[in-house]
C-alpha cells in the first residue's frame, strides 16, 4: 500500500471534514502530523501543515471530490425542501463565511463599567468581493 499526499492543511478542522468527505464516498484517508498538531497547532507551519494522503490509486477521485464546487442546494428526499445555500448578496458567490455575532464590545463594557449589553448582530462574509452583511438581511 503506497500512500500519495493529495492535499496540505494548516488548520486540524480543514483536514477533519477533508478526511470526512473522501472517507464517506469510501475512499480511506491517513492524516499524516494529525496529533502532533492537536498536541501543539504553531507546529503545523513549521512541518508543512497536516498531510491528507490516500491510496496511490485513489488519487484522482480524492482530487475529484475534493475540488467538487460547494452544492446551491441540498435534496434531503420526498417530504421535506431542498435545503438551499446561502449566497452572498452582491456577487451571489458560495464562498461566504459566517462570522458569527460580535461579542467584544458587549463583553467590554459588561467588564469594564458592569453595564450589560446585548450582543452584535450575527454576520457573513463573502471571500470572492469581500462584502459584510447581517444575517437578518439575508
Amino acid at each position: 500500500m503506497t500512500l500519495t499526499t493529495v492535499r496540505r492543511y494548516r488548520d486540524l478542522s480543514e483536514a477533519i471534514v477533508a478526511r470526512c468527505l473522501l472517507e464517506s464516498c469510501g475512499i480511506e484517508v491517513d492524516l499524516r502530523d494529525e496529533n502532533l498538531v492537536r498536541l501543539d497547532w504553531q507546529v503545523s507551519n513549521f512541518i508543512g501543515g497536516i498531510r491528507l494522503q490516500v491510496e496511490s490509486e485513489d488519487v484522482s477521485d480524492a482530487i475529484a471530490i475534493l475540488d467538487s464546487p460547494v452544492p446551491a442546494t441540498i435534496d434531503y428526499g420526498e417530504r421535506d425542501a431542498p435545503y438551499k445555500q446561502p449566497r452572498c448578496p452582491e456577487c451571489q458567490s458560495l464562498k461566504i463565511t459566517f462570522e458569527g455575532s460580535s461579542r467584544g464590545s458587549a463583553l467590554m463594557l459588561l467588564f469594564a463599567f458592569s453595564i450589560p449589553s446585548p450582543v452584535g448582530s450575527k454576520t457573513w462574509a463573502c471571500d470572492e468581493c469581500g462584502i459584510r452583511w447581517d444575517e437578518a438581511d439575508q
